[in-house]
């Protein structure tokens, strides 16, 4: 017997990446990064984004953008970095989906416990299980990425990109700009320059 746990859940591309930030830090979001190595990020000082980031492409929301020109530039300028507009560096922000599914088999057990006795004595016996055959539980979730790329500018060659993936959930809450900016913040924790202190 197949049992349907959720009706699939089907997102157009702008309504998937807007409610793909409402996760936000949520314990399910893994994040990785990758450096160039030959090049020493304390190196670059300056920074700008590309005329065009690849979450404002069609399709998108277009308040993605500035959500993330925001979130990217707070976690930069904490690590001494400053905005130019003949930036050493340039900042890429893209996101991708994939709608997956995940089946699951198990036993289903039938549980009895019988009566026993009179009406003013009687108990109930141990319960008892007899196979019930099995169930298989069919459920489609929609695994999310959020790609940062730093590219030097002079030599056009990514040096570092730092990567958020999560699973997207019908019970996001949060507001979009907060949950950008808790996403990108995950992201920099694998940013090889801490963030300075405040003060």
């Amino acid at each position: 017997m197949y049992k349907q746990l959720n009706n699939p859940v089907k997102f157009l591309l702008s309504g998937a990446i807007c409610g793909l930030f409402l996760l936000g830090c949520a314990p399910t979001v893994k994040v990785r990064s990758d450096s160039s190595p030959d090049v020493n990020l304390s190196q670059f000082g300056t920074y700008n984004f590309f005329s065009k980031l690849g979450v404002e492409q069609e399709g998108y929301s277009g308040l993605l953008g500035q959500h993330f020109r925001d979130a990217v530039s707070a976690q930069l300028n904490s690590r001494g970095f400053s905005i130019s507009d003949s930036p050493q560096l340039q900042v890429n922000v893209t996101v991708s989906k994939d709608d997956k599914i995940r089946v699951n088999t198990y036993q289903d057990p039938y549980l009895y416990g019988g009566y026993y006795g009179g009406a003013r004595r009687g108990y109930w016996g141990a319960p008892m299980y007899y196979g019930g055959g099995t169930q298989t539980t069919v459920r489609q979730y929609t695994q999310a990425y959020v790609y940062i790329d730093l590219v030097d500018a002079q030599q056009h060659k990514m040096v570092w990109q730092g990567v958020a993936t999560f699973v997207l959930t019908e019970k996001m809450q949060a507001q979009v700009r907060d949950a950008v900016t808790r996403t990108v913040a995950e992201i920099f924790t694998q940013f090889p320059i801490a963030a300075k202190k405040a003060g």
